[in-house]
């Protein structure tokens, strides 16, 4: 029997940014939590952001940047925080090499841009993490928890930044380079698959109790957790060959929605 069910937001569980059936996913969500299945909706945007989506969200869990934070029913259950020597570091660097107007810090709060950031670069982010703030100074550190700090070096940077950030904590922390221009930082444990075992253990669940549903690479590890797992028809070939199903309908045409009603609420 199904207990929880995990999704991916963008090109998932939403045919576009910030767009789903509202109406039909309230009534779903009613079914669903009649029957004590829980809901995850975990995405690599920032949690207020997932959050500000739903109505419901002080019933629910919610992942955000991948998992790196995690809160229940409003109330924050898990961080995978970056040691605050180890933040210091980084900005130190990152201010060294002029790249602090092309930066974000995430915290548990809020994200952290320079007032004087590159405004380019503030647009891609505004994207992804809404809530934010403008600071004067990255240091002394702001009183707030960091869990992900994000750079965009610009063009021909990325390589020469990722060995810089690399030779200094590569063996404490991930340091992921997007291929799309971006490098993000992170702690090495941090993966949606990782926070669905997590919350699995947490209540108690074994993997067959888990329905997950995902199109993107950072959902590879999710998808083979999860017992009842599905790649969504439009997400990479990858990501399919990581999952057991493929959802019949793609995200555009509300693919996890179709399959929630078919698979467990009988509908």
């Amino acid at each position: 029997m199904i207990k929880l069910i995990a999704f991916d937001m963008d090109e998932s569980f939403m045919p576009r940014k910030g767009f789903y059936e509202r109406e039909r996913w309230a009534r779903d969500f009613d079914l669903l939590r009649a029957k004590g299945i829980r809901v995850l909706p975990i995405s690599g945007d920032q949690y207020q952001q997932v959050a500000d989506l739903f109505p419901m969200k002080d019933e629910m869990t919610i992942g955000g940047l991948n998992g790196s934070v995690i809160f229940e029913k409003g109330q924050l259950i898990k961080a995978d925080e970056i040691d605050r020597s180890m933040v210091q570091k980084i900005m130190q660097i990152i201010a060294e090499n002029g790249l602090a107007q092309r930066t974000m810090l995430c915290g548990i709060n809020y994200c952290y841009f320079l007032e004087q950031a590159d405004p380019a670069f503030r647009e891609r982010m505004n994207f992804y993490f809404s809530h934010n703030q403008n600071v004067s100074s990255f240091l002394p550190l702001l009183d707030d928890k960091f869990t992900e700090i994000v750079i965009v070096p610009g063009t021909g940077r990325m390589d020469e930044t990722e060995e810089k950030l690399k030779a200094v904590c590569a063996e404490k922390l991930q340091i992921f380079n997007s291929g799309v221009a971006s490098i993000d930082i992170l702690q090495p444990e941090v993966s949606k698959g990782n926070s669905l075992k997590w919350l699995a253990s947490r209540y108690d669940l074994s993997p067959e109790e888990i329905m997950a549903f995902g199109d993107g690479l950072n959902d590879i590890e999710m998808l083979k957790f999860a017992g009842h797992s599905y790649a969504m028809k439009n997400a990479r070939e990858e990501v399919k060959e990581a999952a057991k199903f493929v959802t019949k309908l793609p995200a555009a045409e509300n693919g996890v929605l179709d399959t929630i009603e078919k698979e467990v609420l009988g509908m």
